[in-house]
C-alpha cells in the first residue's frame, strides 16, 4: 500500500511469448499446421534481449516488480493475444484462446490475491466465444473479457456479439475494449513504428466509443460495464461534445439511443483508463465523472514508465486524495467487481 491506498492497476500485462504460453498448451494441428501471429514488421523493443520494457518470466518476477512499484493488484490482460483478432483461421484462434486463458490462469493462480486475469475469446466464432467466456470465468476464476478494438469485417458493436456481451452481463464480469498499438486504419500511411504507435491507441478508442454508443449496447445491456483500455482519457471530453454534436443531427442513424451518446459515456458503466502524467485528468474527471477512471501501468510494455507511474500520480498537486484513491483503487475494484480487501475502505 502507498499513503493507505491499496493500489489496484486496471491494465497490466503478461508476456505470452509463443513457447511459453501457447505451443505448450495448443492441439497437435492436422498436417503439422503450424498458425501463429502474423509479424506486425516492427521492432517495439521490449521482446528478450531489447533495451527497453521488462520480460517476466514468472509470476514472482512480476510481483517483485509490482513491489518495486508499489502496486498490490494488478489485472493482466495479453501482449501477444492483443492481436488475437488477427488470426483468421475460426478453430485455431479458438485454441489459441483457450490455450491463452489456461495460462493466465495459471500464471495467476501462483498468487491469487495479487494476480487476476481477463479472458481472451474467439471473435471468428461468437457462439465458441460464450462458451469459451463461460468457462474462464466459472472454471478458470478470470474476472472479464477483453475483445480487441480492431476486429476484421466487425465492429465491436456487431450484433453477432450480442449473445457474448449478454453472458459477460449475467457473469457479472467487464467487457475491456484493447487496441494492439499497430492494427489501425493508418492503411500504411507511416513509415515508422513512432507514426503508427502515436496514431493507433486513441483512434481506436475513439471507434470503440462510437460504436458502443451507436449501437446500443449501453441500452441492449443495462448492467454492463465497458472499459476502454491504454488510450488515456484526455480526448474523451472532447469526443463527448463532438458525439452529441453530429447526433443532434442524426438521431434517426442510431435508433437504439434514447439518450445522447454524452450521457452513456457518463452513466456510471463507462470506464476510461488514464495514464499518471495526463494533465487533462482534473478536466476529464469533471466531464465523466471521477468515479470513472482507472490508473493502469502498461507494465511490462516498453512505453511503461515503470516503476514510476504510481509515485507520478501519487505525487501530483492538482488532484484532492479523493480522486487519487478512486483512480488507484476504488474505481477498478468497481470495474472487475472485486472486494474491497478487509481493512480497506
Amino acid at each position: 500500500m502507498r499513503d493507505g491506498i491499496f493500489v489496484v492497476d486496471a491494465d497490466g500485462h503478461v508476456m505470452d511469448f509463443w513457447d511459453r504460453c501457447y505451443e505448450p498448451n495448443l492441439p497437435p494441428t492436422p498436417h503439422g499446421r503450424r498458425i501463429t501471429f502474423p509479424s506486425q514488421g516492427w521492432d517495439r523493443r521490449q521482446y528478450p534481449g531489447g533495451d527497453m520494457g521488462a520480460d517476466p518470466k514468472t509470476p514472482a518476477e512480476m510481483l517483485s516488480d509490482y513491489d518495486q512499484e508499489g502496486i498490490d493488484l494488478a489485472i493482466i490482460y495479453p501482449t501477444l493475444g492483443l492481436g488475437m483478432a488477427q488470426i483468421r483461421d475460426a478453430e485455431r484462434q479458438a485454441d489459441m484462446c483457450r490455450a491463452y486463458n489456461t495460462f493466465v490462469s495459471n500464471w495467476c493462480r501462483q498468487a491469487p490475491d495479487r494476480l487476476k486475469g481477463v479472458a481472451l475469446v474467439p471473435t471468428q466464432d461468437p457462439a465458441a466465444a460464450c462458451r469459451e467466456l463461460d468457462r474462464a470465468v466459472t472454471d478458470l476464476g478470470l474476472v472479464g473479457l477483453m475483445i480487441p478494438s480492431w476486429i476484421p469485417g466487425r465492429t465491436i458493436a456487431d450484433e453477432a456479439f450480442f449473445p457474448l456481451y449478454g453472458e459477460a452481463e449475467k457473469l457479472g464480469v467487464p467487457v475491456a475494449f484493447h487496441a494492439t498499438g499497430s492494427e489501425t486504419s493508418d492503411v500504411g500511411r507511416f513509415n515508422n513504428f513512432l507514426g503508427v504507435h502515436i496514431w493507433t491507441h486513441v483512434p481506436e478508442q475513439m471507434v470503440s466509443v462510437t460504436t458502443a454508443v451507436l449501437g446500443g449496447l449501453f441500452e441492449v445491456f443495462p448492467a454492463l460495464r465497458v472499459g476502454f483500455m491504454e488510450s488515456g482519457a484526455g480526448w474523451v471530453p472532447f469526443w463527448m461534445e463532438h458525439m452529441d454534436g453530429e447526433f443532434e443531427k442524426r438521431r434517426f442513424d442510431a435508433p437504439r439511443c434514447k439518450a445522447k451518446p454524452s450521457e452513456y459515456m457518463t452513466c456510471g458503466r463507462a470506464y476510461f483508463a488514464c495514464e499518471p502524467e495526463e494533465k487533462t485528468i482534473p478536466f476529464v474527471a469533471s466531464w465523466v465523472g471521477e468515479d470513472q477512471l482507472l490508473y493502469a501501468s502498461d507494465y511490462p510494455h516498453w512505453d511503461s514508465e515503470w516503476p514510476h507511474t504510481v509515485s507520478e500520480l501519487m505525487e501530483r498537486d492538482d488532484l484532492t486524495a479523493s480522486l487519487k484513491q478512486k483512480i488507484l483503487s476504488e474505481n477498478a475494484l468497481r470495474f472487475y467487481g472485486l472486494p474491497a480487501p478487509v481493512g480497506i475502505r
